[in-house]
């Protein structure tokens, strides 16, 4: 049975990479590195399927969102989303969270937990992008 909202714990973890997001989100080189160390998780679960394709996808529409609001492309982005979403994305690389990633499965679903929570929660705001990304990408 999936779960739609994160549990206690998780919510207690969350908060904690709320507080390092609003940090990194005000230094440019933190949030680039930040980036970077999403991607090489994302290279590392490309090839599987499922669950894991869709975080996938849903990952790298918001590296794309954050990379382009930051370099100022995409100035849409209201700023407690790119701090909620920075936050979701420190969640899912850190090795140590609610579950620890190396518990096989339950590490995983806590991540994907967390980020179809934060997915949903600004459901319209990545709307928004994928629209303003079909308008002017596709040029």
């Amino acid at each position: 049975m999936s779960r739609t909202e994160p549990n206690s714990t998780e919510k207690r973890f969350f908060e904690r990479f709320k507080q390092k997001a609003t940090k990194i989100v005000g230094d440019s080189s933190a949030l680039k590195n930040l980036l970077v160390k999403v991607q090489n998780k994302m290279d590392d679960m490309e090839d599987d399927d499922s669950l894991k394709g869709k975080i996938v996808a849903y990952l790298n529409l918001v590296v794309r969102m954050i990379s382009n609001s930051v370099s100022g492309r995409y100035p849409d982005m209201p700023w407690h989303t790119l701090v909620m979403i920075v936050a979701g994305l420190i969640y899912f690389i850190a090795p140590i969270d609610a579950l620890p990633d190396f518990i096989p499965v339950a590490g995983f679903l806590d991540d994907a937990t967390i980020l179809a929570w934060l997915g949903k929660s600004f459901q319209d705001d990545l709307n928004k992008y994928r629209e303003w990304e079909e308008l002017n990408l596709s040029r």
